[in-house]
């Protein structure tokens, strides 16, 4: 085999040139313009690729600027929905300081009324403790009644310092007031009936014999019928037909004090029954020893009977008595 290439290259005017390569030099040749070609394409590829990426990267970068414009926009939107969120919750914060101030201060004034109100009423029921206490006081002088106080119980020995306790004026006077209450109750005050007195209690001529004797009760002259009421609160322990007494009622009041009715044309309460000051017991009427009709009225303090006109001159005070002892 030849170790020479030939080749021949024809014009157009009909000549033909001649070259003559060796094996080895061709191969070289061709070599070198392969690897000519090779790096000719690799580097119009990186070229391409080069612009693509270039092209590539600016895209995205304008993107970025986009995106970036965006988020700003955002964050200061953001921003301004922050500052007017805390303005709004400032102007909550105040609007309900405000509210709560003058809830507050409407509260005192109420408050402050409320024990205005408080101070008067307690100063008026002080007042008004007051004159019942002096009422009950001018009572008890005209009867000649003196209230004791209980005396407190012994339970055993004790001991240890005396420290006095400051008692408040008010709570001392509701105690006398009660004191006063509890011994006034149950005491026969004023008159049974309206009417005259026609005999009064002790010694006197009787009307039936004309003889001497001692009279235990008054007698008030009154209509046929007209009602009889109790003088104080208590228990009916009799309620019968009793011989020259007539129709008779019987009542205790507790604390050895009873009243006696006599002559009654009919009574209205049995024997057991509690009644009250004021209450109707029975009607006036002749029955018994009698001459016409009028009420016997006597007055007993532990069995013995006592002047009941004392007890009657403070008639005109029974129903504030009556109400302050209900």
């Amino acid at each position: 085999m030849s170790e020479r290439f030939h080749i021949i290259v024809t014009g157009e005017n009909g000549r033909s040139t001649y070259f003559a390569f060796s094996r080895s030099k061709f191969f070289s040749i061709t070599s070198l313009l392969a690897a000519c070609i090779i790096a000719a394409a690799l580097i119009f590829i990186t070229s391409g690729d080069s612009l693509f990426i270039g092209k590539k990267v600016h895209e995205l970068e304008a993107e970025l600027a986009r995106t970036s414009q965006v988020t700003q926009i955002y964050l200061n939107e953001i921003e301004q929905l922050r500052k007017s969120q805390d303005e709004r919750i400032e102007a909550i914060k105040q609007d309900y300081e405000f509210k709560l101030t003058n809830q507050q201060t409407q509260y005192d004034l109420e408050n402050s009324s409320l024990k205005l109100e408080s101070v008067e009423m307690m100063n008026s029921a002080i007042g008004d403790l007051n004159s019942r206490s002096e009422l009950i006081e001018s009572v008890m002088e005209q009867i000649g009644i003196k209230i004791v106080k209980p005396v407190p119980e012994k339970t055993g020995h004790r001991g240890g310092p005396f420290i006095p306790v400051e008692e408040q004026p008010h709570v001392a006077l509701v105690k006398k007031v009660d004191e006063y209450l509890r011994t006034i109750k149950y005491l026969p005050l004023g008159r049974p009936v309206k009417g005259t007195v026609s005999s009064k209690f002790g010694n006197r001529t009787d009307p039936l014999n004309d003889r001497k004797g001692f009279h235990e009760g008054v007698d008030i002259l009154a209509n046929y019928g007209d009602k009889i009421k109790a003088t104080a609160a208590g228990v009916v322990v009799c309620a019968y037909q009793n011989g020259g007494y007539g129709n008779y009622v019987e009542i205790d009041h507790g604390n050895g004090y009873r009243t006696i009715f006599g002559h009654l044309k009919s009574f209205s309460v049995k024997k057991g029954d509690s009644v009250k000051r004021g209450q109707i017991i029975g009607l006036v009427g002749n029955t018994g020893r009698s001459t016409g009709p009028h009420l016997h009225y006597e007055i007993r303090l532990n069995k013995k009977p006592i002047n009941p006109q004392k007890f009657m001159k403070v008639a005109d005070l029974t129903p504030a008595l009556a109400d302050m002892a209900q």
